[in-house]
This record gives C-alpha cells, sequence and structure tokens, in this order.
C-alpha cells in the first residue's frame, strides 16, 4: 500500500486502447485505468516522452469514435505511464 496517494478522483479499470501523441511521433498502449483527472496506460517499447510533456491522449474502445484530451506525462516506470489531463 502507498504511504502517501496523490489520486483526488477513484480510478475505474478500463480496458481499451490508447494513442498518445505529440508533434509527429505517436505510440499506442492498452489503458489500464481512467479517473476524472487522468489516465493510467500500459508503457509500450520505445517509450519516447518524458515526465511534464504535453501529449494528446487518444482514447478508444473498440470500433468507432475516440475520445481526444490534452494530457501531461506525470510519471512512468517500467510497465505503466501515469497521464494528467490539462
Amino acid at each position: 500500500m502507498a504511504l502517501f496517494e496523490r489520486r483526488q478522483a477513484p480510478r475505474q479499470v478500463q480496458p481499451g486502447q490508447a494513442l498518445v501523441a505529440r508533434g509527429t511521433t505517436a505510440v499506442l498502449a492498452d489503458t489500464v485505468d481512467l479517473s476524472k483527472g487522468g489516465a493510467c496506460i500500459k508503457r509500450p517499447r520505445g517509450w519516447p516522452f518524458n515526465v511534464g510533456d504535453a501529449v494528446l491522449l487518444y482514447l478508444t474502445y473498440g470500433p468507432g469514435p475516440a475520445s481526444c484530451r490534452e494530457s501531461r506525462v506525470v510519471w512512468f516506470k517500467d510497465d505503466e505511464v501515469g497521464l494528467e489531463y490539462l
């Protein structure tokens, strides 16, 4: 259990896919969970972004339209990335 929990909104497990883009660079990843304030995604190989980078986060849950949120990379570790909606 974490000693200090910074999340301000409950997370909801939401299987789907995310496209994270900045300029001409984009990566596709699976979602882990979502909340009102951000998202956690699986970190793909070759993750090209740094903490603090502003990105566009496209979320999709199958065929059909995707939602887009301006976001910021707030953390990443070996297998996951945390994004905060702007």
